[in-house]
């Protein structure tokens, strides 16, 4: 902690005391179950063999736990002795702090009274009354052993204030080096850290680094992933964001602060956000080109065009003679490479087609916005767009789209995976924005927020708006 010369030293006394009571009073618990345990295992009023493993248990559970006495005695003391000396230190720097304020003041304007004083002097004509050159060469006198005393007060509180800082960093130093006996010095008794301890401490430094890094991918993935090579490195960051999230679960669950039930739930999120999506996405094109390719089958040429366009009947097409194997790895690798919307992007901007590259880019989040709040995706918005179609050209006597049982079970996987989906993301997002909110973290609940308010737009916008203003910092958390 910084410390601000000639101000009131840092440092909140009661706050370490307070820490250090709570060690205190561990180690006093410490040795009361371990008193208990003495008078398990020293009963011989207890003679049954029933009982000889359960003084050996005792036993055994006792020298364990008493090696923690002495670190929690050292850690509470150390902390205690600190918070007194820190309390005087303060104290005292805050009185010499203010005679110091004091005294600055007093000496500035001694100071000017002497220069005044000194220029009268030198302002007497050479032929000046003796008189007047007396008194003249007075005040300066006068003015300048004002000076000298208040230069001498000023010395004086600034010692007192250098004393008290030293004393402060003295009895920080001196409370580390009794804390450092206990866990990693003579002291340690084999509670030294492990390995997930060490590891973990280095990973925590990392990855709060790597996860920006990552989020600022996300968000640049967003708008630049049709750039080649560019967009695929992105791309690949925004995947590991999900990967690191795993990670960090693990290194928790292993020193104690998670549970291996956080590492499940990190690794079905990590899955659901690299192949969910992508997935449900697959299996809607899938569904909407069996239903257009086997409708416009049975249709003339010129009635399927005109009802699908050729560009749609050309590309389901493709859809629909995919293998189940191409599918499959469709979804494996989407998260790491570009799709064929980024693609044709990139063909937008190099044709010279800004306008039509941005729209590509960014569609109305207006269009379809009811069906994009229930499924919250485009693939799926698209594929329910089909098959309620409606026209008199379609075949049949009520001119609707054709599906069979395999486009019947597709739709339906993809429409209640969409559904389950957004359904789990918002019971997500409210989760994590009512948690920020409740312990007022408002910075942190930017994201979730924006994202519950964007859900019905479709589209990267909730990202954007979310992920930039809490990555920029633009609103504060409280103290």
């Amino acid at each position: 902690m910084a410390d601000t010369q000639w101000q009131k030293l840092d440092g909140d006394a009661d706050l370490v005391r307070t820490k250090g009571k709570k060690y205190q009073d561990i180690a006093d618990a410490i040795a009361r179950a371990t008193a208990t345990l003495d008078k398990i295992v020293e009963d011989a009023s207890t003679t049954a063999k029933s009982m000889d493993e359960t003084k050996t248990l005792a036993s055994d559970v006792k020298e364990d736990i008493a090696k923690a006495t002495e670190r929690y005695r050292y850690t509470g003391d150390a902390l205690v002795t600190y918070a007194s000396a820190l309390d005087t230190a303060i104290s005292e720097s805050e009185t010499a702090a203010t005679q110091i304020a004091t005294i600055e003041e007093d000496l500035a304007s001694a100071r000017t009274t002497a220069h005044h004083a000194q220029q009268d002097v030198d302002d007497l004509p050479s032929d000046a009354p003796q008189g007047d050159l007396d008194g003249a060469n007075s005040a300066v006198t006068t003015a300048n052993s004002r000076v000298t005393s208040l230069e001498g007060d000023l010395s004086f509180w600034q010692g007192r204030w250098n004393d008290a800082h030293g004393d402060k960093n003295t009895a920080a130093t001196t409370a580390r080096n009794k804390i450092d006996e206990v866990v990693t010095g003579d002291k340690v008794h084999g509670l030294e850290d492990g390995f997930w301890d060490k590891a973990g401490e280095v990973w925590d430094s990392i990855y709060k680094v790597v996860k920006v890094i990552c989020d600022v991918a996300g968000i640049l993935a967003i708008f630049l992933s049709w750039v080649p090579i560019l967009g695929q490195v992105l791309l690949v960051l925004a995947a590991v964001g999900a990967v690191l999230a795993v990670v960090d679960a693990v290194f928790k669950a292993a020193r104690g602060k998670g549970s291996w039930w956080g590492v499940l739930g990190a690794a079905g999120m990590a899955a659901l956000t690299l192949f969910g999506g992508k997935a449900i996405s697959v299996v809607a094109k899938y569904a909407k080109a069996r239903m257009v390719v086997q409708t416009a089958s049975r249709m003339s040429p010129q009635n399927a065009k005109s009802v699908f366009g050729a560009a749609t009947l050309k590309s389901t097409r493709k859809i629909f003679a995919q293998t189940n194997g191409q599918r499959v790895t469709e979804v494996l690798k989407s998260p790491f490479i570009r799709s064929a919307g980024d693609k044709q992007i990139a063909g937008l901007f190099k044709s010279g087609n800004i306008g039509q590259g941005l729209s590509k880019m960014f569609p109305n989040p207006f269009t379809a916005s009811g069906m994009r709040t229930i499924f919250g995706n485009d693939d799926v918005t698209d594929m329910m767009s089909v098959m309620g179609k409606i026209d008199s050209r379609l075949p049949g006597s009520i001119g609707t789209i054709h599906f069979d049982n395999v486009s019947s079970v597709t739709s339906s996987i993809a429409t209640v995976g969409g559904y389950g989906i957004t359904t789990f993301n918002g019971m997500r997002n409210g989760i994590s924005f009512a948690n920020e909110m409740g312990v007022g973290d408002f910075g942190d609940a930017v994201t979730p927020g924006v994202s519950l308010g964007t859900s019905g737009m479709g589209g990267p916008y909730g990202s954007i708006i979310g992920n930039g203003i809490s990555l920029a910092g633009g609103v504060p958390n409280p103290g």
